[in-house]
């Protein structure tokens, strides 16, 4: 009986940590806090102690999911309809790195893994500071700066390969909360109004956003192009996070 409860208690552990909330090909996270209760539990009677980060996670997790899923005297939300392939194949890609040259409108950004895109930059791409959302001039780039890149996933085949470049986010996420670029698909309004969910273009991240991250957030809808800051996101797949700040982008 101890063998088995120990094998109940480490696949509950497996679980949380890997985010495994898939629902039949539909949504994956579309549960509520109370299933990741049971987990945390089983670790808080288990080896927490050894295994302090993956517990502290699994916490973090369950806090996150229950307020991004659960509306407030309402029950749960409907799934999204996830489109898997969007999520193997994103039209959109991130890179985040140092800019090492400006010619004209294209900007070269290198990443941590030596990896580098050309990002081509025209009158439909959002230059932004991040540490206000503030939006900027191309000409405010320069060689040196930290940048998130948000890219087409249609590239050439030079070395290195040249994007169209959608957004460019200016500041050092290894010091401060940098937004990250957010198109909407699809949207959900919960029943008493009090806030919204939105599932990205790429369908791996689903955001919760009310009142106190932006004040429209009710005008919200699929097309949107947003800026949106938060502090934690899920290991689930789609990854799921409580917007602490949301910009909407004109």
């Amino acid at each position: 009986m101890k063998r088995l409860q120990k094998i109940t208690m480490v696949l509950g552990c497996m679980l949380a940590l890997g985010g495994v909330v898939l629902n039949s090909g539909a949504e994956a996270g579309a549960h509520h806090a109370g299933g990741h209760r049971a987990v945390c539990e089983a670790y808080a009677s288990g080896d927490c102690a050894a295994r302090p980060a993956a517990c502290g996670q699994a916490y973090r997790d369950r806090g996150v999911l229950g307020q991004v899923n659960c509306r407030p005297q309402r029950g749960g939300w409907e799934a999204f309809n996830i489109d898997w392939d969007k999520m193997r194949a994103p039209s959109m890609l991130r890179l985040y790195g140092t800019i090492t040259e400006i010619k004209d409108n294209r900007i070269t950004i290198r990443g941590a893994e030596q990896e580098s895109v050309a990002a081509l930059v025209n009158e439909d791409t959002y230059t932004i500071k991040g540490a206000k959302g503030k939006l900027r001039s191309a000409k405010e780039l320069k060689v040196g700066q930290k940048v998130t890149v948000y890219y087409s996933a249609r590239m050439t085949r030079s070395l290195p390969p040249q994007a169209q470049a959608f957004a460019l986010v200016i500041g050092d996420v290894r010091k401060e909360q940098v937004p990250q670029y957010f198109v909407v698909d699809q949207v959900q309004k919960a029943a008493d109004g009090s806030c919204i969910r939105v599932l990205n273009s790429t369908n791996d991240v689903i955001a919760r956003i009310d009142k106190h991250a932006c004040e429209d957030y009710a005008s919200i809808k699929a097309g949107d192009k947003l800026l949106l800051w938060s502090s934690v996101m899920t290991m689930s797949l789609p990854g799921q996070t409580n917007a602490e700040k949301v910009v909407i982008l004109k």
